[in-house]
């Protein structure tokens, strides 16, 4: 096991993820600690608007939501999906996630860097910018989202301007994976866990904006993908840690890569939060090249996909 890199303000890429830009294989995964940089809120924050908006109509009193804000986000989410289709009233979660755009945060860089992406977000600010360079002209590829789980496929991932929805998005609110009951459902299912099982096996990872808050949605991803420690580095998460945290951090860093080959990079909070992830996002911009994988890549795929049928 490798130890853990000391906790800096600002780092450069590890070369295994330029080298990844380079050869066509590099997939953002994106949390919500992306979004919250542009003010959406939380897991956890969604459920308190989402209680909020049943106590609004009636449905629930203060006293009542007190009780509930000692349970974790998914249950809390899921009572208020149930106290909602009691009532017959329809909970728009939608509304607390739009109306934002890119302007200059840390989803513009993740855009501009153009590699493909996967996002556990409803929110639909992820659109790669990836430039097709052909005879001096550049064609900018159109954004692909991929929402239904039907059409969870590794190989769209050799495609630019891909972004799979992994948990469903706010323009198709009747396909979010929100209660506990729809994330059982999900998880279980095949094209799900094989969507997953390629991903992390063919394709070298940066996770971001998977806080610790955020850390047991990325734990369930990499149990319900089969990953295994490997030893090549092809996964890597950037998480924000305050100095005072560096104890937690180290050990952290070696429960990650035991369990699940997964390099830990961590940055610090002290001064700027997770503002910080914003500012190495953007200084990374510069330093990869995302290029397009060779066809060889896209034939291996699909002769995968044929001998599975």
């Amino acid at each position: 096991m490798g130890k853990a890199p000391d906790l800096r303000e600002i780092f450069d890429p590890p070369d295994e993820i330029v080298q990844a830009g380079l050869n066509g294989d590099l997939v953002f995964f994106v949390g919500a600690g992306a979004s919250m940089l542009l003010g959406l809120p939380s897991w956890s924050g969604l459920a308190v608007k989402a209680l909020e908006d049943l106590r609004q109509y009636g449905y629930l009193n203060y006293s009542e939501i007190e009780q509930l804000n000692s349970l974790d986000p998914k249950k809390q989410l899921s009572i208020a999906y149930s106290i909602a289709e009691d009532n017959r009233f329809i909970l728009d979660l939608t509304k607390h996630l739009a109306g934002e755009i890119e302007g200059d945060s840390i989803y513009k860089a993740i855009n501009d860097i153009g590699c493909p992406c996967v996002t556990t977000n409803y929110d639909e600010l992820l659109a790669p910018r990836f430039l097709d360079t052909k005879d001096g002209s550049t064609t900018a590829a159109s954004v692909n989202r991929v929402y239904d789980r039907e059409k969870f496929f590794a190989k769209l991932l050799n495609e630019p301007g891909t972004v799979v929805h992994l948990h469903g998005a706010i323009s198709k609110p009747e396909r979010m994976i929100v209660t506990t009951k729809d994330y059982l459902e999900h998880y279980d299912h095949e094209n799900v866990q094989e969507f997953l099982g390629e991903l992390f096996e063919k394709k070298t990872i940066l996770f971001l904006g998977y806080g610790l808050e955020e850390a047991e949605v990325l734990e369930h991803i990499l149990r319900r993908g089969s990953v295994k420690p490997t030893h090549d580095r092809r996964r890597f998460a950037l998480q924000g840690f305050f100095l005072s945290q560096k104890p937690l951090y180290e050990n952290l860093h070696t429960y990650y890569e035991k369990s699940f080959g997964v390099h830990l990079l961590g940055f610090v909070r002290d001064h700027e939060n997770y503002k910080r992830l914003e500012a190495i996002i953007k200084t990374w911009e510069n330093q990869i090249v995302v290029s397009k994988p060779p066809l060889a890549v896209d034939n291996d795929f699909m002769d995968e996909v044929l001998d599975s049928e």
